[in-house]
């Protein structure tokens, strides 16, 4: 059966209402077309259709959220850290599953849910749409969730690999923000020291 969306993957919603019918007719399609690989399962109600090709970073919100793509993802992203990134890595305000698919590993981490969206832009192109955190956010998520200690810049620096050119191109506004609101301490006193040290 020919699947005729606008994107390359569908949700068993989207399913229910293109196919119309009864729930063992639209299961008797879907299995029959998983069968052929005319749907492939990236988790439970989630399919990518004729191995269309799919932006990472667009199906990571799809397969779980509220999230957003963050640390090692957004910074190499931004190009503040050299080396690709095989795992996609997002900030969830939930739990922290991890999701292995056909098109890649997909991981999410616990940040701070008052402050969630703060730092985090909406990116749109004729190829995909996602949530990318500014890469002051992925810094601070990355110290949160993994109890980065960093005293300075230059620890951090050290730790990422981090260029002086990256963090000078970037408006510190983020970063300005994260060390008024950000709900930790130690990571507002770093983004304060680090403004400082700009």
């Amino acid at each position: 059966m020919e699947f005729d969306f606008n994107k390359p993957y569908v949700s068993d919603t989207e399913l229910t209402v293109h196919l119309g019918g009864s729930e063992d007719r639209r299961y008797s399609i879907v299995k029959r077309a998983r069968m052929k690989g005319d749907l492939v399962r990236l988790k439970r109600g989630l399919y990518q259709i004729d191995h269309q090709e799919i932006d990472p970073f667009e199906i990571a919100q799809h397969l779980y959220g509220p999230s957003y793509i963050s640390f090692e993802s957004a910074l190499a992203y931004h190009g503040w850290i050299p080396e690709a990134v095989q795992l996609i890595s997002s900030a969830s305000a939930k739990r922290s599953p991890r999701f292995k698919t056909p098109i890649g590993m997909f991981t999410y981490e616990h940040t701070p849910e008052e402050q969630f969206f703060m730092g985090v832009e909406r990116i749109v192109s004729d190829e995909a749409t996602f949530l990318m955190a500014h890469p002051w956010k992925a810094v601070a998520d990355l110290m949160y969730a993994r109890r980065k200690k960093w005293k300075n810049l230059r620890n951090m620096q050290q730790d990422l690999r981090i260029e002086n050119a990256s963090l000078r191109e970037v408006d510190l506004g983020v970063l300005e923000e994260i060390a008024t609101y950000y709900n930790s301490p130690r990571i507002c006193a770093f983004a304060a020291k680090a403004i400082k040290e700009l």
